[in-house]
């Protein structure tokens, strides 16, 4: 963390990223706990299916004719009622014995793997006596043997697959999130230690009208609770941890709240509201907190981030072409580099570098300030359709959009998606009067959103504003596929293009 000071005026946080080197097993189960890759869908169904994924292999191995018997392979009956009933039998052993409940005390990763273990045994444990049906004894348990540990290599090995991409994630799929905590009690210290180490944290300060923390949180200590507003607007924060207590302040915590959701930024509150003796919490996959969202946030992210990949890295390989023509042109017809690169406002304000092909004069940015006037979008955001910085070749390549095209390596650096509300530049952020505008920021930025559908530059900034929020609060992957279907006619008609 940068250096801190105490004050009482709005400031943009200076923060780094601390660097774990070390692997700690206590922060890597706190990691993945965070991340999910051991709660999604995917990972269970396979974890589940693996003592029939280990019987089926051992029966195609012994009898390799299964899958291949020519033409009629798929109607000519191969397997019998007692291995089908093997299968549907174990798989369902399997789900029952790694879905049951266990206390909230076990650590995730001793958890999963007892529970793998567990329902390899049972699962040989009832296969044998099937075994027995076909095989002899001693060759039915030596089976059954191998079957048991063939079941435990590869449900740990499952397991180990989803650690990997739960711990490599938080560079390549979900950026480590900045955490603000507000409130510096028994509440804020505790959240402040569990976080100050974490591998999915990184705390750019603490707020509290009176500061009753630790030393190490008195470092990052910025101001009062009046500060909020201006610190989520000025910086990338993502995630307030709310500490304040309920019984004194709760007029406070519903004004951290509102605050919060104009912004889009998740709000979290310990779960630990009332003090017991006897009775105990019962939370959801351990977390401490509750969690108040202002987007989705599940097993669709990945599958989003996948689409974005895929999709972004197979265009940018067939617009190679069309990029090499479309720079040559920019090179021969004017001076300057062929690419352009701008700070544009990211997800949850964090800014990064976007890429276009360069389509004005080089000093276009310095004459934009002559051409504020002429300005026909209205609101914050300056576009004017004859636009006497664009060159005949940016013309083209903005009326055909070919011009966005280097933002497809935006997407593969995970800077942007494939479809989102478009990113703005800095000079637009900071002419935005209205905090709640700022909510579309809670989600990553895209090449392509409702608003290039529905006829881009022609529609106004607060119409703009009001289809991104839409997209926000109603995304699904089918809409992100209507979207990208619905804007390639408006690519090629150039409808409302600049």
């Amino acid at each position: 963390m940068g250096n801190w000071t105490v004050d009482a005026t709005p400031r943009t946080v200076a923060a780094r990223a601390e660097k774990h080197n070390k692997l700690d097993w206590t922060k890597l189960e706190q990691h993945l706990q965070e991340i999910g890759t051991l709660h999604t869908s995917i990972y269970r169904i396979v974890r589940d299916l693996a003592p029939a994924i280990v019987l089926s292999c051992y029966w195609f191995f012994k009898h390799p004719g299964l899958m291949f018997q020519g033409p009629g392979w798929w109607y000519i009956p191969r397997v019998s009622l007692l291995e089908l009933g093997m299968l549907g039998g174990l798989t369902l052993l399997s789900r029952v014995v790694t879905g049951r409940r266990r206390g909230s005390d076990e650590e995730l990763l001793h958890k999963e793997m007892a529970a793998s273990v567990l329902a390899a045994f049972l699962c040989a444990v009832a296969a044998y006596p099937c075994l027995l049906a076909k095989l002899e004894w001693e060759r039915a348990l030596r089976v059954d043997a191998g079957f048991f540990l063939a079941t435990c290599a590869l449900s740990l090995f499952i397991l180990a697959i989803a650690c990997f991409i739960g711990w490599v994630s938080i560079d390549t799929i979900i950026p480590k999130r900045e955490v603000l905590i507000v409130g510096s009690g028994r509440g804020g210290q505790a959240a402040f230690e569990e976080m100050v180490d974490s591998p999915v944290y990184n705390i750019v300060g603490v707020l509290d009208d009176s500061f009753v923390g630790t030393g190490a949180m008195r470092d990052r200590y910025l101001g009062g609770l009046d500060l909020l507003d201006a610190l989520l607007k000025e910086n990338p924060v993502s995630v307030v941890y709310c500490s304040l207590p309920v019984k004194s302040m709760y007029e406070p915590i519903q004004q951290v709240i509102a605050v919060c959701e104009q912004f889009g930024v998740e709000v979290r509150h310990s779960s630990h509201l009332f003090q017991t003796k006897i009775a105990t919490l019962d939370r959801h996959n351990g977390a401490n907190y509750s969690i108040l969202r202002m987007v989705r946030d599940d097993w669709t992210r990945y599958a989003k981030r996948t689409m974005d990949i895929l999709g972004a890295g197979g265009l940018l390989l067939l617009s190679i072409p069309i990029l090499l023509v479309a720079g040559i042109a920019i090179k021969v017809t004017s001076e300057g580099p062929i690419f352009f690169s701008q700070d544009r406002y990211g997800f949850h304000r964090r800014r990064f570098r976007m890429f276009k092909l360069r389509s004005m004069v080089m000093n276009a940015e310095v004459l934009q300030a002559q051409l504020e006037h002429q300005n026909e979008l209205g609101g914050p955001v300056f576009k004017i359709k004859e636009d006497p910085r664009v060159t005949k070749v940016g013309a083209f390549l903005r009326k055909t959009s070919i011009d966005e095209l280097p933002q497809l390596w935006n997407v593969l650096l995970g800077d942007m998606s494939l479809v989102g509300p478009r990113p703005l530049a800095v000079r637009d952020v900071l002419k935005i009067e209205d905090s709640a505008q700022l909510r579309r920021f809670s989600v990553l930025p895209g090449i392509t959103c409702i608003w290039q559908m529905s006829g881009r530059n022609n529609t106004d900034f607060e119409k703009w504003i009001r289809q991104d929020l839409e997209y926000i609060d109603s995304w699904s992957l089918m809409l992100d596929l209507k979207i990208l279907i619905g804007t390639i006619p408006a690519v090629l008609w150039g409808k409302g293009a600049m």
